[in-house]
């Protein structure tokens, strides 16, 4: 690695380090805008939930196995092996009451794509606040609707984080969540990857007017 004297870096900051182009020509280590919403590299964060994600598994594969429930270690062709999990209680919207439950292992249809390398991408619960802005059950909104839930997100965060920083995150937020509907459910995930397109051009626009 290149090596340059290292800036000191303001909040909101974080140290990019040198480097050598592929022209050979030296970049010096400076500083740019963190883009990230929350705290912590993202690949730190997604081996959290992953291992997290495994525990939880294991725990429930050991009561599937206490309580005789069938755990199968193998499926066949055209399956995949779906882990075991715990599943909290919760309400639904007609006020019925589903009590927690232990769901064990067992083998579903495969509906990923085969025989090429996919990227994981993990939704981490404490980052997504789309939820919480009123953008879930999307199939079922206007479009009007969803937006108008997106901007609120968008105009909680800009005073915080900043206004570049927050269309990056919920940018990234729509496309990872058209990433994983878009096997399992092609047209919800339509729904994400044209919001996103609409947040990306607003972003854009956005940019252009802060280089002129």
């Amino acid at each position: 690695m290149a090596i340059t004297s290292k800036p000191s870096c303001p909040g909101g900051h974080v140290l990019r380090e040198s480097y050598h182009s592929k022209s050979g020509k030296l970049v010096k280590a400076r500083c740019i805008r963190k883009t990230g919403i929350m705290r912590g590299k993202s690949s730190e964060k997604a081996e959290r939930i992953i291992k997290k994600a495994s525990m939880r598994a294991q725990h429930a594969l050991r009561l599937s196995k206490k309580a005789g429930l069938p755990t199968p270690s193998r499926c066949h062709k055209g399956m995949t092996l779906r882990r075991g999990y715990t599943r909290r209680s919760y309400n639904r919207k007609n006020n019925t009451h589903v009590r927690h439950a232990l769901v064990n292992p067992g083998c579903i249809k495969a509906r990923g794509k085969t025989g090429a390398k996919q990227r994981v991408i993990v939704l981490d619960p404490e980052d997504h606040y789309l939820s919480e802005f009123g953008y879930h059950d999307v199939e079922t909104k206007t479009t009007l609707e969803r937006h108008t839930s997106l901007h609120k997100l968008i105009n909680h965060f800009i005073p915080t984080k900043g206004e570049m920083a927050t269309y990056n995150y919920v940018i990234r937020a729509l496309n990872a969540r058209y990433v994983l509907s878009r096997n399992t459910n092609p047209k919800v995930a339509r729904i994400f990857k044209q919001d996103q397109r609409v947040i990306s051009k607003e972003y854009k626009q956005k940019k252009m007017k802060k280089t002129m």
